[in-house]
Order: structure tokens, then C-alpha cells, then sequence
């Protein structure tokens, strides 16, 4: 029964879609029917293979012709090479970083990106148009390769991408930091000068016979000696002859306390009988006082 109610909802369903939708699902990820980002709005997956196919309109302005990017391109190349003696000792990379920023300051369109592929062509072809106007990079001393005397350099000045605009609070600041500055100068603080003196003898100031003299005094107290200790090792003689006296030490020593010898180990021989009998060792009668 429940696969029944099922059916029949999945079939309400499909049967209530609107008219005009061909499958169910998503259509999400293909450029629709909108003609405000297409520039194919009626392109569809059936359509004849002579349309063009669509692509999205940006709101950075139409597209670029091939026409205007070679000769924007052109223009920019002849510019800077007319200020490197037409480019005969320089390279592309010396003049692409200003003609990339320029491109990217032309409003009405992405210039940078669409025409930055134009820029070796036109490079190379300015060489080779413009390459006999001025000498060549290689000559014989002493004369020297002269700028082309005849290249007119533009007037224009290119803006510091990094330069900090300050705020107005900081401009008063920084005025008035040079105006008690140029104040304090009309006083005459922070004028002065750098005053000879007579400054103290040094060691540098001896002559070769007291510097000869200074050091040979330093050195008299170590005449002699040395910064190393060496070592003593005795000879197989004297290691036997003081064996023998520790040995004779040794003897005298236990010939002169014989009787105390004797009497510490018959008091040891009580004590250990005591213990094995259980006896303390108070009540243990010795001979010798310890």
C-alpha cells in the first residue's frame, strides 16, 4: 500500500513540472538563456555548429580588437625605445614592466591582459625597422656610442605605485616639525661644531723601542716557566725501593702494637660468642676500653 502512495505522488510530481522544462534536474554550472552576461543567449547544446559559442560578458568593458592591441602595443614599444638609443643595447624585460603598466591605466577595456601577447612582436619589429638609425653596441676605442641625437623623448612622467598619501593631521604635524626646526636654527641650537682637543696617549702613540720595552717588562715575570704542567712518573727503582719502606713501615708498626692487635681480636672472638649464645653484649666481659 505504501509503495502505491509512493507511485502516485512521484507521478503528481513529474505531471505538475511547468511546460517549458525539459528535465527536472539542475541546470546549474551552463551558461543559461540570460542575455545579460552571454554574448550567445540563444546558444544550446543542439544548436548548428555555425554559431558562435558563448562566452561571458565581465563588466570591465567590451573586448579588445586584435587591430587597437598592435597598435597600442606599437605606439608604447616606439616610445620607449626612442629614450634607449632605439633599443639597440636593450632587451624586451628593460622596457616590459612600463609598457604593462601603462596598458593597465588605459580605461574603457582590460588592456593588460588581452594585448600582453603583442608586446614581443612589436618588440622585435622595432629592432629590426629602427635597428640602422642609430649605431651599433660594438665600436673600436676610443670613440664611444652616442644616444640617436635625432629621437624626440616624450614629456610624461610615470606615477610612484608606492608613494603614501598623507592625511592631513600628519601634514600639520610635519610643517610644524620644519617650522620649529628652522626657528631653532635662527638661535643657533644645534649648530655646534665639532671642537679640536687634546685627547689621551694611547699605546699607539709609543715609539718601536718603548713598545719593545713595555712588552719584554710584561714578559720578564714568566721568564723560565712554562704554561704546562708535565708529569712526574718514577722509575721502576724508585717504585721498588719506596714498596720495600712502605712494607718495613708496615712491619714496625704491627711489632709495636702487637699486644693491642691481639687483644681487639680476642675481644671480637667474645662478642661473636656472646651473640651466639644470646648474651647482650653489655654483660660480655672484655679486656682491652673502646
Amino acid at each position: 500500500m505504501d509503495m502505491r502512495i509512493f507511485l502516485l505522488t512521484f507521478c503528481a510530481l513529474i505531471l505538475g513540472l511547468p511546460a517549458h522544462a525539459d528535465t527536472p534536474f539542475s541546470q546549474y554550472g551552463v551558461i543559461q538563456n540570460v542575455q545579460n552576461y552571454s554574448s550567445n543567449p540563444f546558444w544550446s547544446p543542439n544548436a548548428p555548429y555555425n554559431q558562435r559559442m558563448p562566452s561571458a560578458v565581465y563588466a570591465t568593458g567590451p573586448d579588445v580588437e586584435t587591430a587597437d592591441c598592435q597598435q597600442i602595443v606599437a605606439s608604447l614599444v616606439t616610445t620607449q625605445c626612442a629614450m634607449r638609443n632605439n633599443c639597440i643595447d636593450s632587451q624586451l624585460s628593460d622596457i616590459r614592466p612600463a609598457i604593462m603598466l601603462q596598458l593597465s591605466r588605459i580605461p574603457d577595456g582590460n588592456y593588460a591582459t588581452a594585448c600582453a601577447g603583442y608586446i614581443d612582436t612589436a618588440f622585435d619589429n622595432y629592432v629590426k625597422m629602427h635597428g640602422h638609425a642609430a649605431p651599433s653596441g660594438v665600436v673600436d676605442f676610443p670613440y664611444a656610442t652616442a644616444p640617436n641625437p635625432t629621437a624626440d623623448a616624450p614629456d610624461y612622467e610615470i606615477e610612484n605605485p608606492y608613494e603614501i598619501e598623507l592625511m592631513d593631521w600628519q601634514s600639520d604635524i610635519l610643517e610644524r616639525k620644519l617650522e620649529l626646526q628652522n626657528l631653532q636654527s635662527m638661535n643657533g641650537a644645534g649648530g655646534d661644531g665639532v671642537e679640536r682637543a687634546a685627547f689621551p696617549s694611547t699605546y699607539a702613540d709609543l715609539s718601536f723601542e718603548e713598545r719593545i720595552e713595555n712588552a719584554a717588562a710584561g714578559y720578564q715575570p714568566y721568564a723560565g716557566k712554562s704554561a704546562y704542567r708535565t708529569m712526574k712518573i718514577e722509575s721502576a727503582e724508585d717504585a721498588a725501593i719506596r714498596a720495600q719502606r712502605a712494607q718495613q713501615n708496615r712491619n714496625t708498626y704491627c711489632a709495636q702494637n702487637k699486644q693491642q692487635y691481639q687483644t681487639m681480636a680476642a675481644d671480637l672472638a667474645t662478642l661473636k660468642n656472646c651473640r651466639t649464645r644470646g648474651t647482650k653484649f653489655a654483660d660480655c666481659k672484655l679486656k682491652g676500653t673502646y
